[in-house]
């Protein structure tokens, strides 16, 4: 009886924490961070917007987190009192720097905004089920006489070649005079292709400035690596970056039924083809008969890996009990890595036959059910743990108490 009470405690506790989490989404700040340029005993005034998406009543906490810190911060608002329908309040706050800092480089600053009762009040620290988002404040502040760090990124995919964009960043506090790109790009087996170079440019303090440069030979699809080194005035920054060249794609070539009778388990051979030169992995299809927007049958492959510029059959099972004679709509949707190729269809149903025709289509997703986001997915392995930590728990209890 107590093991049962027990693990019905952890039980209500798991449920109680994906309530918790689902309000995480309730609240929200926009913009999430602000990026300052140190300048001595600068003052500036900032405004961000919290977000109350769900349009509920709730009390809202503005504070400053962290120890040691060397900046004036006065929020004028630190208490906002959201009523039902209101969906955002603008918080400003006032931040004077230092006349400077010991470390140079990035400090930041978080701003929380914390939802608490609304009939509780804020005394520095709330303990219970709150949530919380934070602005963040970045303060870029510059190292002494020259440095840089730099960037790698590739312009828009036109078919043609790959242009290479090279952003330098001077946070020293010296101007840079001289600063050149080169980088080196690597195939899917390590070897090296080409190296290009940029032009030459200057760099002010605190500025940022890019250099492009083409590889225009002919490129065929894959993974590549490319490694950039920048030489400015003496010194050296580096990066390094893999890239892809053409589109990871997996299409539907046809769909192929033998021995197909009405009222019996349909075997569906969906054939299809990898264009990409590395391993696709869980590629699977999914497809719905209907008849004027009515669901008739639904059905799914196993999931498959398609080797590299291949062809391959993935195979579905159909129940036809009961469906009747006739002509049909028909979508199938084929789902790997974040995308969905979807290609609508008729479908002619016979004793003896099944037969589709107006096979049109195309990619027409980059994320499989709707927005993910690093949040969700931080959110999601937080209570895995609280999962795997209430287990053990439980077994560790029970154990000690034998």
């Amino acid at each position: 009886m107590k093991t049962l009470k027990n693990v019905g405690i952890c039980m209500i506790l798991l449920i109680f924490t994906l309530l918790i989490v689902s309000d995480v989404f309730a609240l929200g700040v926009s913009p999430a961070r602000k990026i300052i340029e140190f300048s001595p005993e600068l003052e500036i005034e900032v405004e961000f917007n919290v977000l109350n998406s769900e349009g509920k009543d709730m009390k809202v906490v503005i504070y400053v987190e962290g120890d040691n810190l060397d900046e004036e911060i006065i929020i004028d608002n630190p208490e906002l009192i959201f009523s039902s329908g209101e969906l955002q309040k603008s918080v400003k706050y006032n931040i004077k720097l230092p006349e400077k800092y010991d470390e140079p480089g990035t400090h930041e600053i978080k701003i929380v905004a914390r939802e608490i009762p609304v009939d509780k009040a804020f005394e520095g620290t709330f303990v219970g089920a709150s949530v919380a988002v934070v602005h963040i404040v970045r303060i870029n502040v510059p190292y002494p006489g020259k440095y840089a760090t730099v960037e790698l990124k590739l312009g828009e995919d036109t078919g043609q070649g790959v242009d290479f964009i090279v952003y330098v960043n001077n946070f020293g506090t010296q101007k840079i005079v001289r600063a050149k790109g080169i980088i080196d790009v690597y195939g899917p087996t390590n070897e090296k292709l080409t190296s290009l170079e940029t032009g030459l440019v200057s760099v002010d303090s605190g500025a940022r400035k890019a250099m492009n440069v083409k590889w225009d030979e002919n490129i065929n699809s894959g993974k590549y690596y490319a490694k950039l080194t920048v030489l400015y005035d003496g010194n050296v920054a580096e990066y390094e970056k893999v890239f892809n060249v053409g589109i990871r794609l997996v299409d539907i070539l046809d769909i192929i039924v033998k021995n197909f009778k009405l009222g019996g388990i349909a075997k569906f051979n969906i054939l299809v083809e990898n264009g990409w030169p590395e391993v696709i992995s869980d590629v699977y299809t999914d497809l719905l008969i209907s008849e004027k927007g009515q669901e008739i049958g639904r059905f799914k492959s196993a999931a498959e890996d398609i080797p590299a510029l291949a062809k391959e059959e993935l195979t579905a099972f159909w129940d036809t009990a009961g469906v009747e004679e006739g002509d049909y709509d028909a979508k199938i949707s084929l789902y790997y890595d974040d995308k969905i190729v979807e290609k609508d269809m008729k479908t002619k149903i016979s004793f003896n036959s099944i037969s589709f025709s107006g096979f049109t289509g195309a990619v027409i997703s980059d994320e499989v059910g709707g927005e993910t986001s690093d949040t969700k997915i931080l959110i999601g392995l937080v209570v895995i743990l609280i999962i795997i930590n209430l287990i053990w728990f439980v077994y560790f209890k029970f154990k000690k108490k034998k």
